[in-house]
């Protein structure tokens, strides 16, 4: 595998370079618009003679053959590539990480000439200030004025942004930035993003507190605005479900940027929502939800009591047409500015949906109730949450290639978003940890006294204690998927005071512990612990 890794890196160059040049010739652009125009039109619209038809339809042939050829020439020239996206389990999956991060860095250099975000920050800003990549964002409105700002910046969301924190008595915290307050930034919004409490509703819970798009959020908003006499297609309605949309595709560009940066967020996600990612395909964006198929294994992440009742039903040894159930379904709206869990007294607006043409006049026999298990499947799955999916899919793709995602199933992307779940490896923690205070290593590499009692301490943890030590300090349970080595920014600790009696403190956003100068290990020990299981003293520096 030593020499795999170069090589698909290389063949991802060269695809990148051969598909820019057929963007150069604007051959792609133009075929794929009048294949549209064609398909618009239909081949029962009578324009022009049928001699016309005919050469219109040879013209389309020879199209779709020319696209087959590049197609075929990409496959040769990238046999690699190839079976990292159509066979990637037979390369381990530690190895595609690595590909994935090498993608990323090539990504990176194309971009901005470098690597290194500082470099980038200080050639942009020798040249002009940081303009659109600089904001400045409220703690206590942090994911509005995030989706404000950076919104309109699209995929310029990869390069390093420059975030000033205002307080609530509108102190600017200034500072250099040195990837921890972006790490902050992200971190934050990612969790008022997903927080249910915080009104913005956009992503909900299923019973094992794993996330998905809400699936009546689109719905509910058109509701909303159609009981404030919104009539449907005017320009303020169609501005609302606009905004609405765009918030989803924000948020997958905020976890894309995650992604890129090599930033662990502390978020979980359905497996089923996660296969559409592995599934959309594609090399630049993640516009379509293309090769994801709902099914009634797939339901049971989203919704146990309706998964246990349609197996019940697809099991009944009776006379299903008993049930009187017929060919549609029932969805349930809370139209309201926050969260239906807010408004528990609020009477629930019912909708009713065919799920087939004439649906409400087909009963549901023995011999059609996989059709109807089917229909239903695909339509909480996949029908009901195409619009949120489809924008969060868009955003994602907008920083990360879906390419780059096919490598992974839906359980090593949750890896890929959250860290391994295995408890982390403190030896190699211990081997990548910076110094900083009186605890710096000096010219006889010894470690400072406190420092060896905290190792002698941390070691002898349970691996629950582990996890919790860690987010403690990185505000995540799980170590990086490559080591710590590759943690961003690096596990640090720094001398706290010397008073006995304080406690540890950490500032996230840098993930650097502030460890006072104790003692004795078994106080150090006790406060270690008091602190990372109360989540007491943090602060930021």
């Amino acid at each position: 595998m030593d020499h795999f890794i170069p090589a698909v890196v290389q063949e991802e160059e060269e695809r990148h370079k051969i598909q820019e040049s057929y963007s150069a010739d604007g051959d792609e652009g133009i075929e794929s618009q009048e294949d549209d125009i064609e398909d618009l039109e239909g081949h029962d619209n009578l324009i022009g003679t049928q001699r016309v038809q005919q050469v219109r339809n040879i013209e389309r042939l020879k199209r779709q053959q020319k696209r087959a050829s590049k197609r075929k020439y990409l496959e040769s020239v990238t046999p690699r590539l190839e079976i990292l996206q159509n066979m990637p389990f037979f390369i381990p999956f530690a190895t595609r990480v690595q590909i994935f991060r090498q993608f990323v860095l090539l990504d990176q250099i194309r971009r901005r000439h470098t690597a290194d975000p500082e470099l980038w920050r200080f050639t942009m800003m020798d040249a002009h200030p940081m303009g659109r990549h600089k904001a400045k964002v409220r703690r206590e409105s942090i994911f509005e004025d995030a989706f404000d700002q950076y919104y309109s910046l699209g995929d310029g969301l990869k390069e390093p942004i420059q975030i000033s924190f205002v307080d609530k008595f509108d102190t600017v915290e200034e500072g250099i930035d040195g990837g921890g307050v972006t790490k902050e930034f992200l971190t934050t919004v990612t969790n008022e993003a997903f927080n249910s409490m915080n009104g913005l509703d956009l992503f909900v819970e299923n019973d094992h507190h794993l996330l998905y798009p809400n699936p009546t959020a689109l719905d509910e908003r058109k509701e909303l605005l159609r009981q404030a006499g919104e009539r449907e297609g005017s320009p303020f309605y169609n501005e609302s479900t606009r905004d609405l949309l765009q918030r989803f595709e924000f948020i997958g560009r905020i976890i894309g940027k995650c992604l890129y940066e090599s930033i662990l967020v502390d978020i979980h996600f359905a497996p089923f929502f996660l296969l559409k990612w592995a599934l959309t395909g594609g090399s630049t964006s993640a516009s379509r939800e293309s090769n994801y198929r709902a099914n009634l294994n797939d339901l049971r992440d989203l919704d146990e009591a309706l998964y246990q009742g349609l197996l019940q039903l697809k099991n009944y040894p009776g006379n299903v047409e008993n049930m009187g159930l017929t060919f549609e379904v029932t969805d349930t709206l809370f139209p309201s500015d926050r969260p239906s869990s807010y408004h528990p007294s609020q009477s629930p607006i019912q909708r009713t949906r065919e799920l087939r043409p004439d649906g409400s006049n087909i009963p549901v026999t023995n011999s059609n109730r996989p059709i109807y298990i089917a229909n239903m499947a695909k339509h909480r799955l996949s029908v009901q949450p195409l619009a949120q999916t489809d924008a969060f899919l868009k955003g994602l793709g907008t920083i990360i290639s879906p390419s780059w995602l096919s490598m992974f199933n839906q359980h090593e992307l949750q890896t890929l978003v959250s860290g391994t779940d295995s408890a982390p490896d403190m030896a190699d923690l211990r081997r990548h940890t910076l110094y900083g205070g009186l605890y710096v290593i000096g010219d006889d590499g010894l470690e400072h006294p406190t420092i060896q009692l905290f190792w002698n301490t941390v070691l002898s943890f349970d691996d629950a204690d582990k996890m919790r030590l860690l987010k403690f300090v990185t505000s995540t349970p799980r170590a990086p998927l490559l080591g710590f080595g590759n943690l961003n920014p690096r596990f640090s600790i720094r001398d706290g005071g010397n008073d006995q009696a304080r406690l540890p403190t950490t500032s996230t956003c840098v993930n650097l512990l502030k460890l006072p100068v104790y003692q004795d290990e078994a106080v150090l020990r006790e406060r270690l612990l008091y602190s990372i299981n109360a989540g007491a003293g943090f602060n930021l520096s």
